[in-house]
């Protein structure tokens, strides 16, 4: 049995590895970009696709990135982020992950929303064609200097790809 002394010296030693944890969880969030309403619409779309991109030496940060801008009701379509996640196993939209190059061939702002064809190089050589689609949402927690809520770009669908690049 530990004495009360020896019992003092041990807390320490267990609260250490907590704090490099926590430490770990604020610089990755540090890493993310978060909705802001100085983004346009194009802006969204290339932050999500450079998080996707990248998800080749990191797939979990390059889904969450993705996330951070998917619209509040798609996010009530897709579920919590674990079941997000998932969508990235599908031959859908596994293509976007680690993709080597995209090109943003058109896009149409009308009625609030917007659409961006693109095309994506995936890591299997080919070009798959998407619909990016982006609604502009409101997000309680944040206020701009004048005191409104502050409205931001964010995802509302992605389509099923075209192979070939033609969406």
């Amino acid at each position: 049995m530990l004495s009360r002394t020896q019992n003092m010296k041990i807390k320490p030693l267990f609260l250490f590895p907590i704090f490099i944890l926590l430490a770990g969880v604020s610089a990755r969030a540090a890493e993310f970009i978060l909705p802001s309403s100085d983004l346009s619409a194009q802006e969204v779309v290339e932050i999500q696709l450079l998080g996707l991109q990248s998800g080749k030496t990191d797939k979990s940060a390059g889904i969450e990135q993705v996330w951070i801008f998917a619209h509040p009701d798609n996010k009530r379509v897709t579920g919590p982020l674990q079941k997000f996640a998932t969508l990235f196993d599908a031959p859908a939209y596994a293509p976007l992950l680690g993709h080597l190059n995209y090109v943003i061939n058109d896009k149409r702002f009308e009625g609030g929303v917007a659409r961006f064809v693109l095309t994506v190089l995936a890591r299997d050589g080919k070009s798959y064609g998407y619909l990016w689609v982006l609604r502009q949402a409101t997000l309680s927690g944040n206020k701009t200097a004048s005191g409104q809520h502050e409205t931001v770009w964010m995802t509302t669908a992605v389509s099923a790809p075209r192979v070939g690049g033609a969406s």
